[in-house]
């Protein structure tokens, strides 16, 4: 303790010491002289018997204190007052060191919150997505999901449920709109219907009340309501005595049960309300696959024992309703993968290129201290000749690299916290889970300290090293102080050559991914997105459960909204484009044989308004659209696409052709054929397509389609108020224009590519001043050896082409470098690349050029300022 205390007291303790030392020494000189010596010859024996004082204070000071943490603090001190000298090398250092530390804080921020963060669900390792997966992988659900991983039928997942014996616990959720009135202005909010055990899967408590029981989720049992934390605090003000009271949703009365926590969510189930699904086995099969299902695994059960259980349950099921589910599948993911899938790819590549970032401000930065390294090699060597160690050399430039590394990370940590909250307002838009969680905290701050140490040995081990064992005896010797050993300039050499190397792979990354975000932007989409506005509406079952209530009620608001001043036309599709969102199903061609059951052929399915081509500019290629002689009760007519016809009827006319429908409505002649258009992504290319007219097949919820002549939101008002003439309850959500939803659909690649591009750019102007120090250094070493040739008559262009090609020669190695580097790295990017090849000759080629041209210009300073030295000035520059 008292040696903790004294590391505190150094000051004190030292002047102690010092009187100490100095009475002893007055001591013995009083003695000597009261013996008959002089005071002078006294004093000079005391100081020869005592030694050096100084040494000797030393040594008791180690003795009595932390010599290691008092040597570390001395050079910390050291290395502070030696920056504050150099405040401009200082700043450019720390500022450099901060544009990687900043963008690597940043970016592990969002892998910590959604790829790190443990769920929040206990056992969450035994949780898991249960899919089916069609034959030819071609979804037929009403919400499309990723490859292999096709919705499921009601009736299957019962028999999923019942005949497994690997699960805990199994449940099925089916998300739809539901509209929330009875408090002001209705509007439409997320309703979740899961079976009971969803909770129990999950196991979650509820904050208030409880959930429903399984003897609640029957069919046509009792209208029970789970309400989330948002919404209870949003709609009843967390009052806690809510419990018990009525919500009307969608026309109908549901009794609250429980609130769930705050953190209670699934980010690809997002809900403000869970309601019981009541799955009826008396459901008929071909009502379609619309369900996602959920699971536990029992302790014990590997994922591979429930995957076999599960593939065994689908075989007896494919045998027992053939025609629904022949040939069908299964497919298993974990709750982890499912809801990081989508992101995890991107954020670590997102990742490894801003450690490539770090790593190229490390390499400046040790260039920089290399440089002024080489200004304090006398310096260096004075201290050595005085009995400095190697040792004691490399900590006292290690001291002036952390304090420059911590200098660079406080600075980076400001610039990350700034960018979190410029991209708190983007990252909820691309559906990121836990974003909410994006935020500066303690398990950051320890990050961006690791960081900085990591940094620190990056860019100061290789100056120190390279310094610290320098010849001291040649170093002294040296007239000029400006000269530079071999290694020194080889060491350098090979460090601008690393950062252009790694800013060629960052640029070809980037224009990759640039050119793959264009493609689709680019890409042919078959419909127009200019003057249309769009809003989603849900129809209250209870209300509009009557097929020809439901298609009159549509057909009402669609003539008043064509009656506003400004529409030029509108209608609707029960899913609009680019909302990742299409029906399926199968059919037949009524004049073929039925085919066998599990061969039947799938198309996309979309429910549309009369005029619904019109509006999107979709042109109708032959017969005619839906018109007023197509009413509920007649034969349904059917309208093709291009891409169907040319599949299912080649060399064919298709009109006037029958189709059996999958669809629980008569049979469809085909009155038209249409272009092809993109419905749920840029990216993936036309479906066959079967539109249906939602006046014969009126579907529960739709999409308006407004075209106008005038800006289209200027009209959202008046159109919403057009809805609430026909229903006051009606809930209207999602009102943008047609361009902000295909804006909305590349959200997610335009982000990645601006990081990337941001990214590049920061490290391609960082290689070349890096390239520019390096070179203008290296001119200015040799200013006397240039000032001589001037003197003797050198061409100046001659000088200015030996620079260039100096540099020149940096820049081919580098580039090289980064070209082979980049066809073995660009690799990881294919997953993220749409219409390019990971290898792309012109994108190499174009980064390459770019690259060369702006390194040249990097040479060109400095060798014209070699050009215009003075040789007079450079004789007399010692």
């Amino acid at each position: 303790m008292n040696r903790l205390r004294r590391l505190f007291q150094r000051r004190q303790i030292v002047k102690d010491l010092t009187n100490e030392m100095n009475a002893h020494i007055e001591e013995k000189m009083e003695e000597l002289v009261e013996s008959g010596m002089r005071p002078e010859e006294a004093r000079r024996k005391v100081k020869l018997q005592f030694g050096n004082t100084s040494v000797l204070r030393e040594k008791s000071l180690e003795v009595w204190s932390f010599s290691a943490i008092e040597a570390a603090w001395r050079d910390l001190r050291i290395a502070a007052r030696g920056l504050r000298r150099n405040p401009l090398f200082s700043a450019i250092c720390a500022t450099t060191l901060a544009l990687g530390i900043g963008a690597n804080v940043a970016i592990f921020s969002l892998i910590q919150a959604v790829l790190l963060r443990p769920l929040p669900f206990p056992n969450a390792d035994r949780i898991a997505m249960l899919w089916e997966v069609s034959p030819n992988e071609k979804s037929s659900s009403v919400l499309s999901v990723r490859h292999g991983q096709n919705l499921v039928s009601p009736v299957n997942y019962l028999d999923w449920r019942d005949r497994t014996h690997s699960f805990a616990a199994m449940a099925a959720i089916a998300p739809f709109p539901a509209g929330l009135s009875g408090f002001g202005e209705p509007r439409q909010i997320d309703s979740v219907g899961v079976s009971a055990d969803f909770f129990h899967v999950l196991g979650i408590q509820p904050l208030l009340g409880r959930v429903f029981t399984r003897g609640e989720d029957v069919p046509n049992g009792p209208r029970l309501a789970v309400l989330s934390y948002g919404l209870w605090l949003q709609q009843f003000g967390g009052d806690r005595s809510v419990l018990g009271r009525n919500v009307q949703l969608n026309d109908e009365s549901y009794t609250i049960l429980g609130v769930m926590p705050e953190s209670f969510n699934l980010p690809f189930a997002h809900a403000d309300i869970w309601l019981p699904a009541q799955i009826a086995r008396s459901a008929k099969p071909n009502e379609g696959r619309f369900m996602t299902v959920i699971a536990k695994r029992k302790a014990g059960v590997s994922k591979a024992q429930a995957a076999a259980d599960l593939a065994n349950v689908a075989r007896q099921i494919a045998r027992e309703r053939p025609l629904l589910s022949l040939g069908w599948t299964t497919n298993i993911v974990s709750l982890y993968d499912q809801i990081t899938g989508d992101v995890k790819t991107a954020l670590l590549l997102l990742y490894g290129v801003v450690t490539f970032v770090l790593l190229i401000a490390a390499v400046n930065v040790a260039n920089l201290l290399l440089m002024r390294g080489t200004q304090r090699r006398r310096e260096l060597a004075v201290c050595a000749a005085l009995g400095a160690s190697r040792t004691r050399l490399m900590s006292q430039m290690l001291a002036e690299s952390l304090l420059l590394s911590l200098a660079g990370g406080a600075l980076g940590i400001g610039l990350a916290s700034f960018a979190l909250l410029e991209m708190a307002h983007s990252l909820p838009a691309l559906g990121l889970p836990n974003v909410e969680a994006v935020h500066l905290n303690g398990t950051l701050l320890g990050f961006s300290i690791l960081v900085c140490l990591v940094t620190t040995i990056l860019f100061g081990l290789a100056p120190a090293l390279s310094f610290s064992r320098a010849n001291t005896e040649e170093t002294l010797k040296q007239s000029n102080l400006r000269t530079t050993g071999r290694g020194v300039r080889r060491l350098r050499s090979l460090l601008v050559v690393l950062e252009m190397t790694l800013s060629l792979v960052l640029l070809v990354g980037a224009g990759l991914v640039g050119r793959s975000f264009l493609n689709q932007i680019n890409e042919q989409r078959g419909f127009r997105t200019d003057h249309i506005l769009t809003m989603q509406m849900f129809f209250g079952t209870a209300r509009y459960e009557n097929n020809n209530k439901r298609s009159r009620y549509l057909s009402d608001i669609l003539d008043r909204v064509r009656a506003i001043p400004g529409v030029e036309a509108a209608s609707s599709a029960h899913f609009l484009p680019m909302t990742g969102m299409v029906s399926g199903s199968g059919f037949t061609r009524a004049d073929r044989p039925t085919p066998a059951p599990g061969t039947q052929p799938e198309a996309d399915f979309l429910v549309v308004s009369p005029q619904y081509f019109s509006v999107m500019g979709i042109p109708l290629l032959a017969g005619r659209d839906f018109a007023s002689q197509d009413t509920l009760g007649k034969e349904p007519a059917v309208i093709v696409n291009e891409a169907f016809a040319k599949r299912f009827f080649p060399g064919e006319d298709p009109l006037g052709k029958k189709l059996n429908l999958d669809w629980n409505i008569p049979d469809g002649v085909i009155i038209g054929v249409t272009a092809s258009a993109r419905q749920t992504d840029l990216t993936v290319p036309p479906n066959p397509t079967i539109f249906l007219d939602n006046v014969q097949s009126p579907f529960y919820f739709a999409g308006l389609v407004i075209r106008t002549a005038l800006p289209p939101q200027s009209i959202a008002h008046a159109a919403e108020t057009a809805i609430h003439a026909v229903d006051p309850d009606q809930a209207v959500s999602h009102v943008q224009s047609m361009d902000q939803l295909v804006s909305a659909s590349v959200a997610r690649p335009r982000l990645e590519s601006a990081l990337l591009g941001g990214f590049a750019v920061i490290a391609l102007t960082l290689a070349s001043i890096g390239l520019y120090g390096v070179l203008a250094y290296l001119v200015t070493q040799r200013t006397r050896e240039i000032g001589i040739r001037m003197a003797l008559g050198a061409n100046p262009g001659r000088v200015v082409r030996e620079v260039m090609r100096d540099g020149f020669r940096l820049l081919l190695s580098g580039i090289a470098a980064g070209l082979i580097a980049s066809l073995f790295l660009t690799r990881l990017l294919g997953s993220l690349l749409y219409g390019v090849k990971p290898a792309d000759p012109a994108t190499f080629s174009l980064v390459a050029v770019t690259l060369l041209a702006i390194g040249l210009i990097a040479c060109l300073l400095p060798a014209r300022h070699a050009a215009a030295v003075d040789p007079v000035s450079s004789l007399r520059w010692e």
